[in-house]
Formats: C-alpha cells, structure tokens, sequence
C-alpha cells in the first residue's frame, strides 16, 4: 500500500494532533510490512508569530495546502491512498483518502466558532470531509459527534483509542526531578494540571475548588497549571487571574506558560494529583499520561473521559463541590490515593500506539478493498 500523510503537523508547534502525527508515524512501519509511506509538508516557513499580517498570511497558507497542496504533491507519488490526521480535505484527491477527526468542539461550543475564519474553514472542510472513504474517531464519544453533526454515515466512521507516549512511566528515583520542581517554584506537595487555558478546560473552576481544599488542608499544598493561552480572545482564553485574587491564592497557584515535554514528563511523575476538569475532550490525553506515570487521577464524568479512565481513577461531576471533594480525599487518604496509582497505572497499559498503528492500517486495508470492489 503506498500511503500519502499529510505531515504538516510534524513542523508546527506542539499540540494534541502533533503528538497522534508523531507516535502513529514511529509506530506503523514496524507494524506494516506492506506499507509504503510517503510523509508530505508544505514548503513554507512553520515559525510562530503573533504578528496579525503574518497569522493571515499563515492562515491562507495552511488553508492552500489543506485544500489544494497537499492533494497536489500526493499525485506525484501515485498513492494507494491519502491520510489527513485532522479536519482537512483536500477539493479534488487522487486517490480515496481517510481523515481523522479529534473532535467536534467548534460545532458543539459556539465560543471556539466566533471567528470569521473559522467559520469559514468549517463550512469549507464540513464539504470536502464527507467526502473521505473512512472517517477515524480517537474515542466512541467523538464518532458519536461526527455522526450528529457530519452527513457522514456511522459506518465510515471508525475507532483508534490513541495512547501516552511510552515515555511516561513512573518515576523510579524522586530526587531526579528536584531541580526542575525547584525552577518553577515547586515546594512541597502539589496538584497539577496541563491541556491548555481556554474555557473548556473549566479552570475557574479548578482553582475555586482548590480554594476549598487548601480551606480544609492542614498541610501546605499548590496547584501547578501548566499551558498557555493560543490567543488574547478573551471569550475562548478567560484570563484566571482574576479567581486566583478573588481566593487569595497568588502564592499557592503556578501558572508556567508553555512547557517543553521534558518538562511535562517531570511534573506529571512527581505530582501528588492530577486533575483535569476539562467540560470536552476528544480523547482526554493528559489524564491517560498522568495514569501511565502512576499519579492519582482525577477527571470529568463528561464526553471522551469514562472511555479513556474507566476505573483508573475518580470520575466527577466537574463542580467545584464535587471536585473539591474528591481532591480531599485523595490527599487526605493515602490508602485512596495508593490504590488510584495502581488502577492507572493498569488501566493506562490497556492503550498502546502499536494497537493504534495495527487498527489504522487495518482501515487503509479496508477502504482499498472496499475501493477495488467497486
């Protein structure tokens, strides 16, 4: 099979798709002896800039590949088959192609849509994805969604569960991550969280519930939340500062700004608590990577995450009640907080991006036979 991948998301910066392009690259050529892999990018400058001239000439530049470009440079290849690993098309395709789309959220969450571009790319890519041979989904939750919201029939859509980088594992020696707990100011037991700021991510909430807990903790804690906002739209990236205040907690909560994936691995493996109250996640990520790390995990009861967590740890209401009180008796209970490393860290080897790389190629295989019969 001769595979065109659109790998534009290897040159940008770090991201959720980024790191599905990079483990499902690594993994499949050790799965798939008759796979031929061609990894295509645009040959244009991926450098970041917040300057606005320069964002719309990178927004029309992304738009052109997705559309035309990438499409263009697969026909030099004579491929089998092209993929595109996020909501992209292209309008015209040399061959059938498969596209994996990791959520809905512009379509459910009027806030992430308020944009003219958006908009725009939307109705755009919302006609040239129906037309994909197969649709890949990271979570049954998320094919849910597509189907409700695409006119894409249930059974073009399919399901690969991603999975933690295997660089996450438990931490053997503790001492290891002192001095970068010491460079961002970390001085005892904390909470930490990571996946980003924007207002999804419930961190208003997350703050006002630690609030609670540090009320009724003998003992002195902090909360680390690590990520940074992609813009100054104030309706998508609320500024949490101002909860921060309103409780107190300038001491007590970091924020790092964005963090490297070394950096990442550190917090995770020497947290005492990961929460994520996040309200819609295509697959919920980081929860799975705190649980591969053997850290005690708190998440929502909402969309992808009692897929991904199952019993590995507390599934909540995400209120600040509910998780107030679970955080309180994780922290308070080191039997509780004993017995949820253990379960995490079992359910998070249930995930592998070898099953992921096995079951993506399984698709191509079966959209190629699909298209020969036809």
């Amino acid at each position: 099979m001769r595979i065109a991948f659109d790998g534009e998301f290897e040159r940008l910066p770090p991201s959720g798709i980024g790191g599905y392009v990079q483990n499902l690259l690594a993994t499949m050529p050790d799965v798939g002896s008759d796979l031929d892999l061609a990894v295509l990018h645009p040959n244009w400058d991926h450098s970041v800039s917040q300057e606005p001239g320069l964002l719309r000439d990178r927004r029309l530049q992304r738009a052109s590949w997705e559309l035309f470009g990438f499409a263009e440079q697969a026909r030099g290849y004579r491929p089998d088959l092209l993929h595109i690993p996020s909501f992209a098309a292209p309008i015209r395709s040399p061959a059938p192609f498969v596209v994996t789309i990791h959520d809905m959220i512009p379509f459910l969450i009027p806030a992430y849509r308020a944009s003219r571009p958006m908009r725009l790319h939307m109705a755009l890519m919302r006609r040239t994805v129906t037309n994909a041979a197969a649709v890949i989904a990271p979570s049954h939750s998320a094919a849910s969604e597509i189907a409700s919201v695409l006119p894409i029939e249930r059974n073009r859509i399919r399901v690969t569960h991603e999975a933690a980088d295997a660089t996450y594992v438990p931490i053997a020696d503790p001492s290891t991550n002192r001095s970068t707990l010491a460079r961002f100011g970390i001085t005892g037991r904390y909470i930490f969280n990571v996946g980003g700021l924007d207002v999804r991510k419930n961190i208003s909430v997350l703050i006002e519930a630690f609030a609670q807990v540090r009320s009724q903790s003998h003992n002195p804690i902090q909360l680390l939340i690590a990520g940074a906002r992609h813009s100054d739209n104030p309706v998508v990236f609320p500024d949490p500062m101002p909860v921060v205040e309103r409780f107190g907690l300038q001491n007590a909560v970091i924020f790092t700004g964005r963090i490297d994936e070394r950096d990442k691995l550190a917090l995770y493996q020497s947290a005492d608590l990961y929460v994520t109250p996040s309200l819609h996640e295509g697959f919920g990520l980081t929860a799975l990577e705190a649980m591969a790390c053997g850290i005690p995990t708190i998440a929502a009861n909402l969309t992808s995450f009692p897929e991904v967590v199952g019993e590995g740890g507390l599934l909540v209401e995400p209120n600040v009640g509910a998780i107030a009180a679970a955080m309180l008796s994780v922290l308070n209970d080191s039997t509780i907080a004993a017995n949820l490393r253990m379960s995490g860290l079992a359910r998070a080897t249930e995930f592998s991006w070898q099953r992921t790389a096995e079951q993506t190629i399984d698709i191509y295989r079966d959209v190629l036979s699909r298209n020969s019969r036809t």
